[in-house]
């Protein structure tokens, strides 16, 4: 299996599991907001995607230099290590602290990297690798960032806040955020725009050009018009969680594969089914690692009361801990493996314009 072939896969099983849940909240709304179900595809996925998908950023750096000769700063040592525990403890005091500021935080930062993720797929199957146009992979990284984030809030709001009184008891105390009308209104007039713009973008790009280029244009299109049905049909805790294990997460496992010497050597000679195993046993550590540190956060907190909705915030918190130090290292892997060049065609799949 090639590494267009991975990402090909990868993208239509993500397309898939978003679909299915589209059709089975659509036709079992009652089923799909049941406590336990939203949260389900958090607790199965967060061990097998979710945590894993970040484990190799002690090693990244030396995996993307290993090819030029040269010694990274993002290679594990010390220095790299106090620098992400550093980062992960301080969003841990944000919450204990200033839980609002910290969600809000989280929320943008997170919005961040889900859009990174789709700009370098754009750049691996979409039309950032038919174009050197900045402008709209800009655009495109705006889009796919307030999508999983914006989306669930402006669509379900009364879902959402009845999730954060439940969550939010053990932080917040009894205050529910609420969202005026008038800014749901504006905040959906903007997204709609941005997204019109996106696509349109994309449809102008494509116009009169050959064949790579529309399917390209035909990619990026047809993910964001899925990601948009996901949002508005599925209650928020149920489409996050898939969006972030099936799409996100299994997304960048998809890059590290590609970007470790290892499993390079291994996908290259047909051995795929050893390339996953060998990713996996590599991430094993740290993310043994991350889950103890997010089942000490229960007893930082006074009266922990066990329920499902609390366990899902404390896995939350856990993630937004360790997210804060991982967009920086993504950032770094964006600007090594040129994802934002003005050059178009330098990426793994697509044809050269």
């Amino acid at each position: 299996m090639s590494a267009c072939q991975v990402y090909r896969f990868v993208s239509i099983t993500g397309w898939v599991f978003c679909l299915c849940v589209m059709a089975f909240a659509l036709a079992q709304p009652a089923w799909a907001s049941n406590e336990v179900v939203q949260w389900s595809p958090w607790f199965i996925g967060l061990f097998l995607l979710g945590i894993p998908h970040g484990a190799l950023d002690h090693l990244i750096g030396s995996e993307l230099t290993r090819s030029g000769g040269g010694a990274s700063s993002l290679a594990a040592g010390p220095r790299f290590y106090t620098a992400y525990l550093l980062a992960a403890g301080l969003v841990l005091v944000a919450w204990l602290v200033w839980p609002t500021a910290a969600l809000a935080g989280f929320l943008a930062i997170a919005a961040l990297h889900f859009g990174q993720g789709d700009v370098y797929w754009s750049h691996q199957l979409g039309l950032a690798s038919q174009t050197g146009s900045r402008g709209y992979r800009a655009t495109l990284l705006l889009t796919r960032s307030l999508i999983p984030v914006a989306l669930p809030l402006l669509t379900h709001p009364g879902e959402l806040s009845v999730s954060a009184e439940l969550m939010g008891g053990q932080f917040f105390g009894q205050s529910q955020y609420f969202i005026m009308p008038p800014a749901i209104q504006a905040g959906m007039v903007g997204l709609a725009t941005l997204i019109g713009l996106q696509v349109g973008w994309a449809v102008w790009l494509a116009w009169g050009t050959n064949d790579a280029r529309k399917r390209a244009a035909s990619f990026d299109i047809l993910e964001t018009l899925i990601l948009v049905g996901l949002f508005v049909t599925t209650p928020p805790v149920l489409a996050i969680g898939v969006y972030f294990n099936a799409w996100h997460s299994l997304r960048h496992l998809s890059r590290l594969l590609m970007a470790t010497h290892a499993t390079q050597e291994l996908i290259a000679s047909g051995k795929w089914r050893s390339a996953l195993s060998q990713l996996f046993k590599t991430t094993l550590p740290m993310t043994g690692g991350a889950l103890l540190l997010i089942s000490i956060i229960p007893y930082l907190v006074l009266q922990f009361q066990v329920s499902v909705a609390n366990l899902g915030l404390f896995a939350l918190i856990g993630l937004s801990m360790l997210t804060l130090p991982h967009v920086f290292v993504v950032i770094w892997m964006d600007i090594r493996q040129g994802v934002w060049s003005p050059l178009p065609g330098s990426n793994s799949c697509g044809a050269k314009p």
